[in-house]
């Protein structure tokens, strides 16, 4: 398989805003209470053009539902790594993914308008570095864990929220056979060229 080199370029890049997050994350008085900052640092994370298009006060009202998942995740989940996680352990992590991922139902209250569930995979990510990763289309296209029927023909995922499950298993899996961290299986599979 041979690797894109813009797609390690955008991988690398990324890389330093990611870091900068998790600083800011590692700074903050309260670590779980999300602001507008903590989307503007995703959104810088993920590139693109997402724009947040909501009033903050309501804003706030509805980053208190994603904070509160996230300290649910962290009680449960405090220390652990993806790849020590048992089958049970697995699925519990998976019920809270899913259900943080809910909320950004476009027909939910809780949805906020120009953050989707691929940027609150990145927040997800950067808080839970060693357990949740990244829901990329890239990734999922490389580990084949679409077809070309789940691709639009501007080359984005259908539905990617239904793959989010599989993701984390399959990324559960391979980190189990290569003693490799979520980051470099992220890297490895976003760094392929997809044809």
């Amino acid at each position: 398989m041979d690797n894109d080199k813009r797609a390690t370029t955008q991988w690398d890049k990324s890389s330093i805003s990611y870091k900068n997050y998790q600083s800011y994350i590692a700074n903050k008085p309260k670590k779980f209470e999300l602001t507008l900052i903590d989307l503007l640092y995703i959104s810088n994370f993920k590139g693109g053009n997402a724009t947040i298009n909501e009033p903050e006060e309501i804003l706030n009202k509805k980053l208190k539902l994603y904070s509160e998942i996230l300290i649910k995740i962290d009680e449960d989940f405090v220390g652990s790594s993806l790849n020590e996680l048992s089958e049970e352990g697995l699925d519990g992590l998976i019920v809270f993914v899913l259900e943080i991922c809910e909320l950004t139902d476009k027909t939910k209250s809780s949805n906020i308008d120009g953050f989707s569930v691929s940027y609150l995979s990145a927040l997800l990510n950067t808080y839970f570095p060693k357990i949740i990763p990244i829901l990329d289309r890239r990734v999922l296209i490389n580990m084949g864990l679409v077809t070309n029927a789940d691709i639009t023909k501007q080359g984005q995922i259908k539905n990617i929220i239904k793959f989010y499950k599989p993701l984390i298993k399959a990324i559960h899996l391979e980190s189990i056979n290569t003693d490799e961290n979520i980051r470099e299986i992220d890297r490895r599979f976003f760094i392929i060229k997809i044809d």
